[in-house]
């Protein structure tokens, strides 16, 4: 079905941010020239190394920064000259987590759902709701400040969904949380976009997790999309590939023998820790691999093994362009905000508490009461 500006929940359209590159005359694109739309309801992931723009892009989809040209439409609204009307209908988590540190957990959520323009009594039951939801209940009159990292980030989640808004943005919503609870987050998500309508951008390093979270996917780089589309079609960008996955046993590491002959079926890159090896080739040589690890190892020299269909964490390394796939991270990335200037950083930061606690008609030029708390 042809998909019309209404069934969109995001618009972008030729978004384009400059900064000055270091006193000099030249200028840094860290948005070049972006349009996507991003369908109502849908968990929309943006990928990308540290500087690929991703922190910027974001900062303007919040109406916390001006785009240098280009347009934005959030719900219909222009998000540009209309900054405070996304702001009442967005909930953010940022990365480096919400203010309220030092009220109990309950009030955290309560304050956050009456600052975003709750009534009372919505915001009640809200609060008792997700305080019931997150697993809360034990530390509900707890200091946030007092909790494990893990237990406040799920705090400051909850946070960010009082006021149920339309859009939520969520930067690394599962950092610092255990297993059991990166699984409650992603189904808490997966319940707010399936039963609610709500629209979410999710900003992730975590791309294995993501691959099982979202709807439609975004590769940036260099401050433009590389690629975008559904998880499976941009692994269907890699061919008829697959991947073994290989174990061997601590004392037996592959010889130069045998790496050699893995390294003529596929290529073979050494994983992250000691006797880990990938190994990627077309499908065809799939009997040749397995030869190998049968005939040629042997299963006493093999604590495990797995063979698999390319992930999208080898859809973005191949896209990004800076490792091969298997590869650890690139050294020497920055942070995002290294494409941002000496003090727009500082300001952003500050602002962010008011997108998550602004009522409507709320004033964006400073910080939010949520800030004082």
């Amino acid at each position: 079905m042809t998909r019309t500006a209404r069934d969109h929940a995001i618009e972008v359209r030729n978004l384009t941010r400059v900064f000055p590159a270091g006193g000099t005359d030249t200028v840094v694109r860290a948005n070049d020239d972006l349009t996507f739309s991003i369908p109502r309801g849908q968990v929309f992931g943006l990928l990308g190394a540290n500087g690929a723009g991703k922190t910027t892009l974001v900062s303007q989809l919040l109406g916390l920064m001006r785009p240098t040209s280009g347009e934005i439409v959030v719900e219909g609204i222009d998000a540009v000259n209309r900054p405070d009307e996304v702001k009442a209908m967005t909930g953010y988590l940022p990365q480096t987590g919400l203010s309220m540190r030092l009220v109990e957990v309950r009030r955290a959520l309560h304050y956050t759902g009456r600052l975003r323009g709750q009534g009372e009594a919505d915001t009640r039951r809200q609060t008792a709701e997700l305080i019931d939801e997150l697993g809360l209940g034990d530390v509900k009159d707890r200091y946030v400040d007092q909790l494990s990292g893990g237990m406040t980030r799920l705090v400051n989640f909850g946070m960010a969904l009082m006021g149920r808004p339309k859009l939520l943005v969520l930067d690394e919503p599962t950092n610092e949380l255990d297993p059991h609870n990166r699984r409650l987050v992603w189904d808490m998500v997966s319940r707010r976009s399936a039963q609610d309508g709500t629209t979410v951008v999710l900003v992730t390093h975590n791309v294995l997790e993501a691959e099982s979270a979202v709807d439609q996917v975004a590769v940036m780089n260099g401050g433009r999309i590389t690629a975008m589309g559904t998880p499976g079609h941009l692994k269907e960008a890699l061919g008829d590939r697959i991947r073994l996955e290989l174990f061997v046993r601590d004392d037996h590491p592959l010889e130069h023998r045998e790496r050699e002959l893995f390294g003529a079926v596929g290529t073979l890159t050494e994983g992250k820790r000691d006797g880990s090896y990938l190994v990627q080739t077309d499908s065809a040589r799939m009997p040749d691999l397995m030869r190998l690890v049968h005939g040629e190892l042997g299963m006493d020299r093999v604590s495990d093994f797995r063979l698999t269909r390319p992930t999208l964490e080898d859809v973005y390394l191949t896209l990004d362009g800076r490792a091969e796939p298997g590869a650890g991270p690139a050294q020497g990335a920055g942070p995002d905000t290294d494409r941002i200037p000496a003090g727009a950083g500082e300001a952003t930061a500050t602002a962010t508490a008011a997108v998550s606690a602004a009522p409507p008609g709320s004033a964006p030029a400073g910080p939010s009461p949520a800030a004082a708390a």
